[in-house]
């Protein structure tokens, strides 16, 4: 790759002479200049990128725009005012000390050029139809979208042509067979189904299910909309419903509602339902499409829930792939100087200071406290805290892929522990996940906190921030599961509990954040942690597993680490 140097020397002049931002400007041709310069030659609009930090302090409105693009364009992952969801966010604007008219107004126009780069690099792979030679890429990808996801089950033998292949697994819409054994969907719209062979169902929508023959209970969710049961004969819609229901193959049904009402409708209208039979807790009907009897109400005939034995130690271990308590070896004087660098397990070196560096990462230890609001051995208290820009790289020893049908899930703790002297400017912390893979276009997955202080989830080219903001000196447990698909799209979720929400056993119907469905093929074998140069922040317990149970479980990591 070509250096600065060997680039034309008045670049590298006006380049500087823009950073230098409050008390240098351009001249009407050296703008031009420098113009000519980006649109040009790629190699110098490549070291206008890594020159053009996004901690640089430019705070405009135009100048955020212009970031926005930049990382649109080259898949970088620090964007200081990325979209917001659920809800738009509204910021005050602070305009910039000494910033002069002409210098708002480069910035117009270097936002136009690089609209016009972004849009030649999302069309062409490259900047001026240059192919990008190591992109990383999917082929065959299915464009069904996900409806559901297979949350538990037990002892099943799928007869479909593709079935799930374990408990975590999005769902596309899709015929499956459930030959033997209990399994559970949990739709999109909250709604729980818990199927126990043999069973034959299509998933159709986040809100609708065909149920051709077999054994299902039904656990409605409150916030969903209402949920449609089809069978051959007839159609149920909960309302604030749990029911069973066992589908024989000529269509007929026998109901047994638990909780809340059913309502029934034929497929086909008939004189025996002229209006819609509602069917209410404690009551039972054996159904067909012209007949209703009464029988008796027997919950013990279903599997309301898929049962399950606990897992052996040995089995739980292999679900935990890397873990940090960022406890040291020994205590240091003072205690801020202990080694962090080198514990835990699942890492193929210590925390680094640079990617490519053997130089330890910068950070103060704290070796007898822990943010984990679960008691913890001795070996596990320790956290560290960065601050004033500090960054620290680690590889893992089993990779994140997104070219494989594989459930990743990983757990954190971080808290800001002070605001900087510009509240909202430059104090964002986080963690990402990254390919040590030299790419042009990289596409990185992160979790954290903005500098003006909201959860923040990015991945791909989508960055989602979910308001109300988190609060400083309030600990945080961060908890994402990365859906990697081998032939369909791709999916993020994050959850970040505050310290007065209880983390429950099975993963949340409710995320704080997720991102559409995208596609990856990249291996991700680096974690980052990073803060921006005005913030500090803690970092504590990580963990990285297949599981749900597998990250929020602090006896766990304790008993894998005695292993070690």
């Amino acid at each position: 790759m070509m250096s600065i140097q060997d680039l034309p020397p008045d670049f590298e002049l006006l380049l500087n002479q823009l950073l230098n931002g409050e008390e240098e400007v351009f001249s009407t041709s050296e703008f031009e200049t420098f113009q000519n310069f980006l649109l040009s030659d790629p190699q110098a609009l490549e070291h206008y990128f890594e020159y053009l930090d996004i901690n640089s302090g430019i705070q405009t409105d135009m100048s955020e725009h212009l970031q926005m693009l930049e990382y649109d364009a080259i898949g970088e992952t620090e964007p200081e005012k990325p979209q917001f969801s659920p809800e738009p966010l509204v910021t005050k604007e602070v305009p910039s000390k000494g910033r002069t008219p002409f210098l708002n107004y480069f910035l117009v126009a270097a936002a136009s050029i690089m609209m016009f780069l972004a849009l030649d690099w999302m069309t062409s792979g490259g900047f001026f139809g240059k192919q990008a030679a190591d992109s990383v890429t999917k082929s065959n990808v299915t464009q069904r979208p996900y409806v559901a996801t297979l949350t538990r089950s037990t002892d099943c033998v799928w007869g479909s042509t593709s079935p799930p292949e374990f408990s975590g697994q999005r769902l596309l819409t899709d015929d499956l067979v459930l030959e033997q054994g209990v399994a559970e969907f949990r739709f999109d719209s909250g709604v729980r189904l818990v199927i126990e062979g043999p069973t034959k169902i299509k998933l159709e929508t986040a809100c609708c299910a065909k149920l051709d023959y077999g054994k299902m209970v039904l656990h409605g969710y409150e916030a969903s909309p209402e949920f449609a049961l089809v069978t051959p004969l007839l159609t149920f819609h909960d309302i604030g419903t749990e029911y069973g229901a066992r589908i024989e193959k000529d269509g007929e049904v026998d109901l047994h509602v638990f909780e809340g009402a059913v309502r029934v409708d034929p497929n086909q209208k008939n004189e025996q339902f002229a209006e819609s039979l509602i069917v209410k807790a404690g009551q039972a009907r054996h159904l067909n499409d012209n007949s209703v009897d009464d029988i008796q109400l027997q919950p013990e005939i279903f599997n309301r829930e898929v049962p399950g034995a606990p897992k052996d130690l040995q089995a739980l271990q292999q679900e935990l792939r890397a873990y940090d308590s960022f406890h040291p070896s020994a205590i240091s004087d003072p205690e801020s100087f202990s080694k962090w660098q080198n514990t835990g397990t699942g890492w193929e070196n210590p925390w680094r200071k640079k990617i490519n560096s053997g130089e330890l990462a910068q950070g103060d230890s704290h070796p007898r406290k822990s943010l984990a609001r679960t008691d913890l051995a001795e070996n596990q208290l320790g956290l560290i805290e960065l601050r004033n820009g500090k960054t620290a790289w680690r590889t893992l020893q089993q990779p994140i892929r997104m070219d494989t049908n594989a459930i990743y899930y990983l757990s954190f703790y971080l808290q800001k522990i002070n605001n900087g002297p510009d509240a909202g400017s430059e104090q964002f912390g986080n963690l990402s996940l990254q390919p040590s893979m030299v790419l042009e276009h990289p596409r990185n997955i992160l979790f954290g906190m903005s500098s003006e202080g909201y959860a923040t989830l990015q991945a791909d080219m989508q960055i989602i921030e979910s308001a109300p903001p988190l609060q400083t000196g309030e600990t945080y447990f961060f908890v994402a599961k990365i859906v990697a698909s081998e032939k369909a799209s791709d999916q993020v979720f994050m959850r970040a509990f505050s310290e007065a929400e209880p983390i429950p056993d099975q993963e949340p119907p409710v995320w704080t954040a997720n991102t559409t469905p995208f596609q990856s093929a990249h291996v991700f074998d680096l974690v980052r942690l990073k803060v921006a140069r005005r913030g500090d922040f803690l970092f504590d317990e990580l963990r990285i597993g297949t599981t749900w149970g597998a990250v929020i479980n602090s006896d766990l990591s304790r008993r894998v680490l005695e292993k070690e």
